[in-house]
């Protein structure tokens, strides 16, 4: 599957100019944070809904962009619309790695709150560069904490990491 989400984004990226680039990618990182899109996987993996029902969902979905609703038609015509909140995620890292500019994985256990973000923010900012985008990712496994990862660089700062290593302590 990850073959074709890189075959749709790579066209779609090829598509646009390099403004159309940057508000793509901030339209579908709004959209991809967006909770009530989630319920629309649904929705487009359902056979029993109509080509013409998502394909006017998905359309709703971009609030008439046309380089979009083109790419949208293009979906629809090749019956993988069910691909779309897939390919949200996908295009936006995508085109980030194309314009080398890869962002920050912030993986924590909820939606972090404001001061949390500033903190995530800050750190970010002196540490790898004002620029360097950020994608949250909510993990309900973790215990708490927060992890960060850019390129091959990980700190973790998880709940979970402290009590393997107490662990790890305490039976040696």
């Amino acid at each position: 599957m990850n073959k074709l989400l890189e075959v749709y984004s790579k066209g779609l990226y090829n598509s646009l100019s390099n403004e159309g680039v940057v508000a793509v990618v901030e339209h579908f990182q709004n959209i991809s944070n967006d909770s009530s899109v989630h319920g629309l996987s649904g929705l487009f993996k359902n056979k029993t809904v109509s080509k013409e029902e998502k394909l006017k969902a998905a359309i709703d979905l971009i609030e008439g962009d046309e380089d979009l609703e083109a790419f949208m038609q293009t979906l629809a015509n090749n019956a993988r619309l069910d691909l779309l909140p897939a390919i949200f995620g996908f295009f936006v890292d995508y085109a980030l790695r194309r314009q080398n500019n890869v962002p920050v994985k912030v993986t924590v256990n909820e939606e972090p709150n404001e001061e949390i973000k500033n903190r995530v923010s800050l750190f970010v900012s002196q540490n790898l560069g004002q620029n360097t985008p950020i994608r949250y990712e909510i993990n309900k496994t973790m215990l708490g904490g927060v992890v960060l990862k850019y390129k091959d660089n990980e700190i973790d700062l998880s709940v979970d990491n402290k009590l393997n290593g107490l662990n790890s302590v305490l039976t040696n």
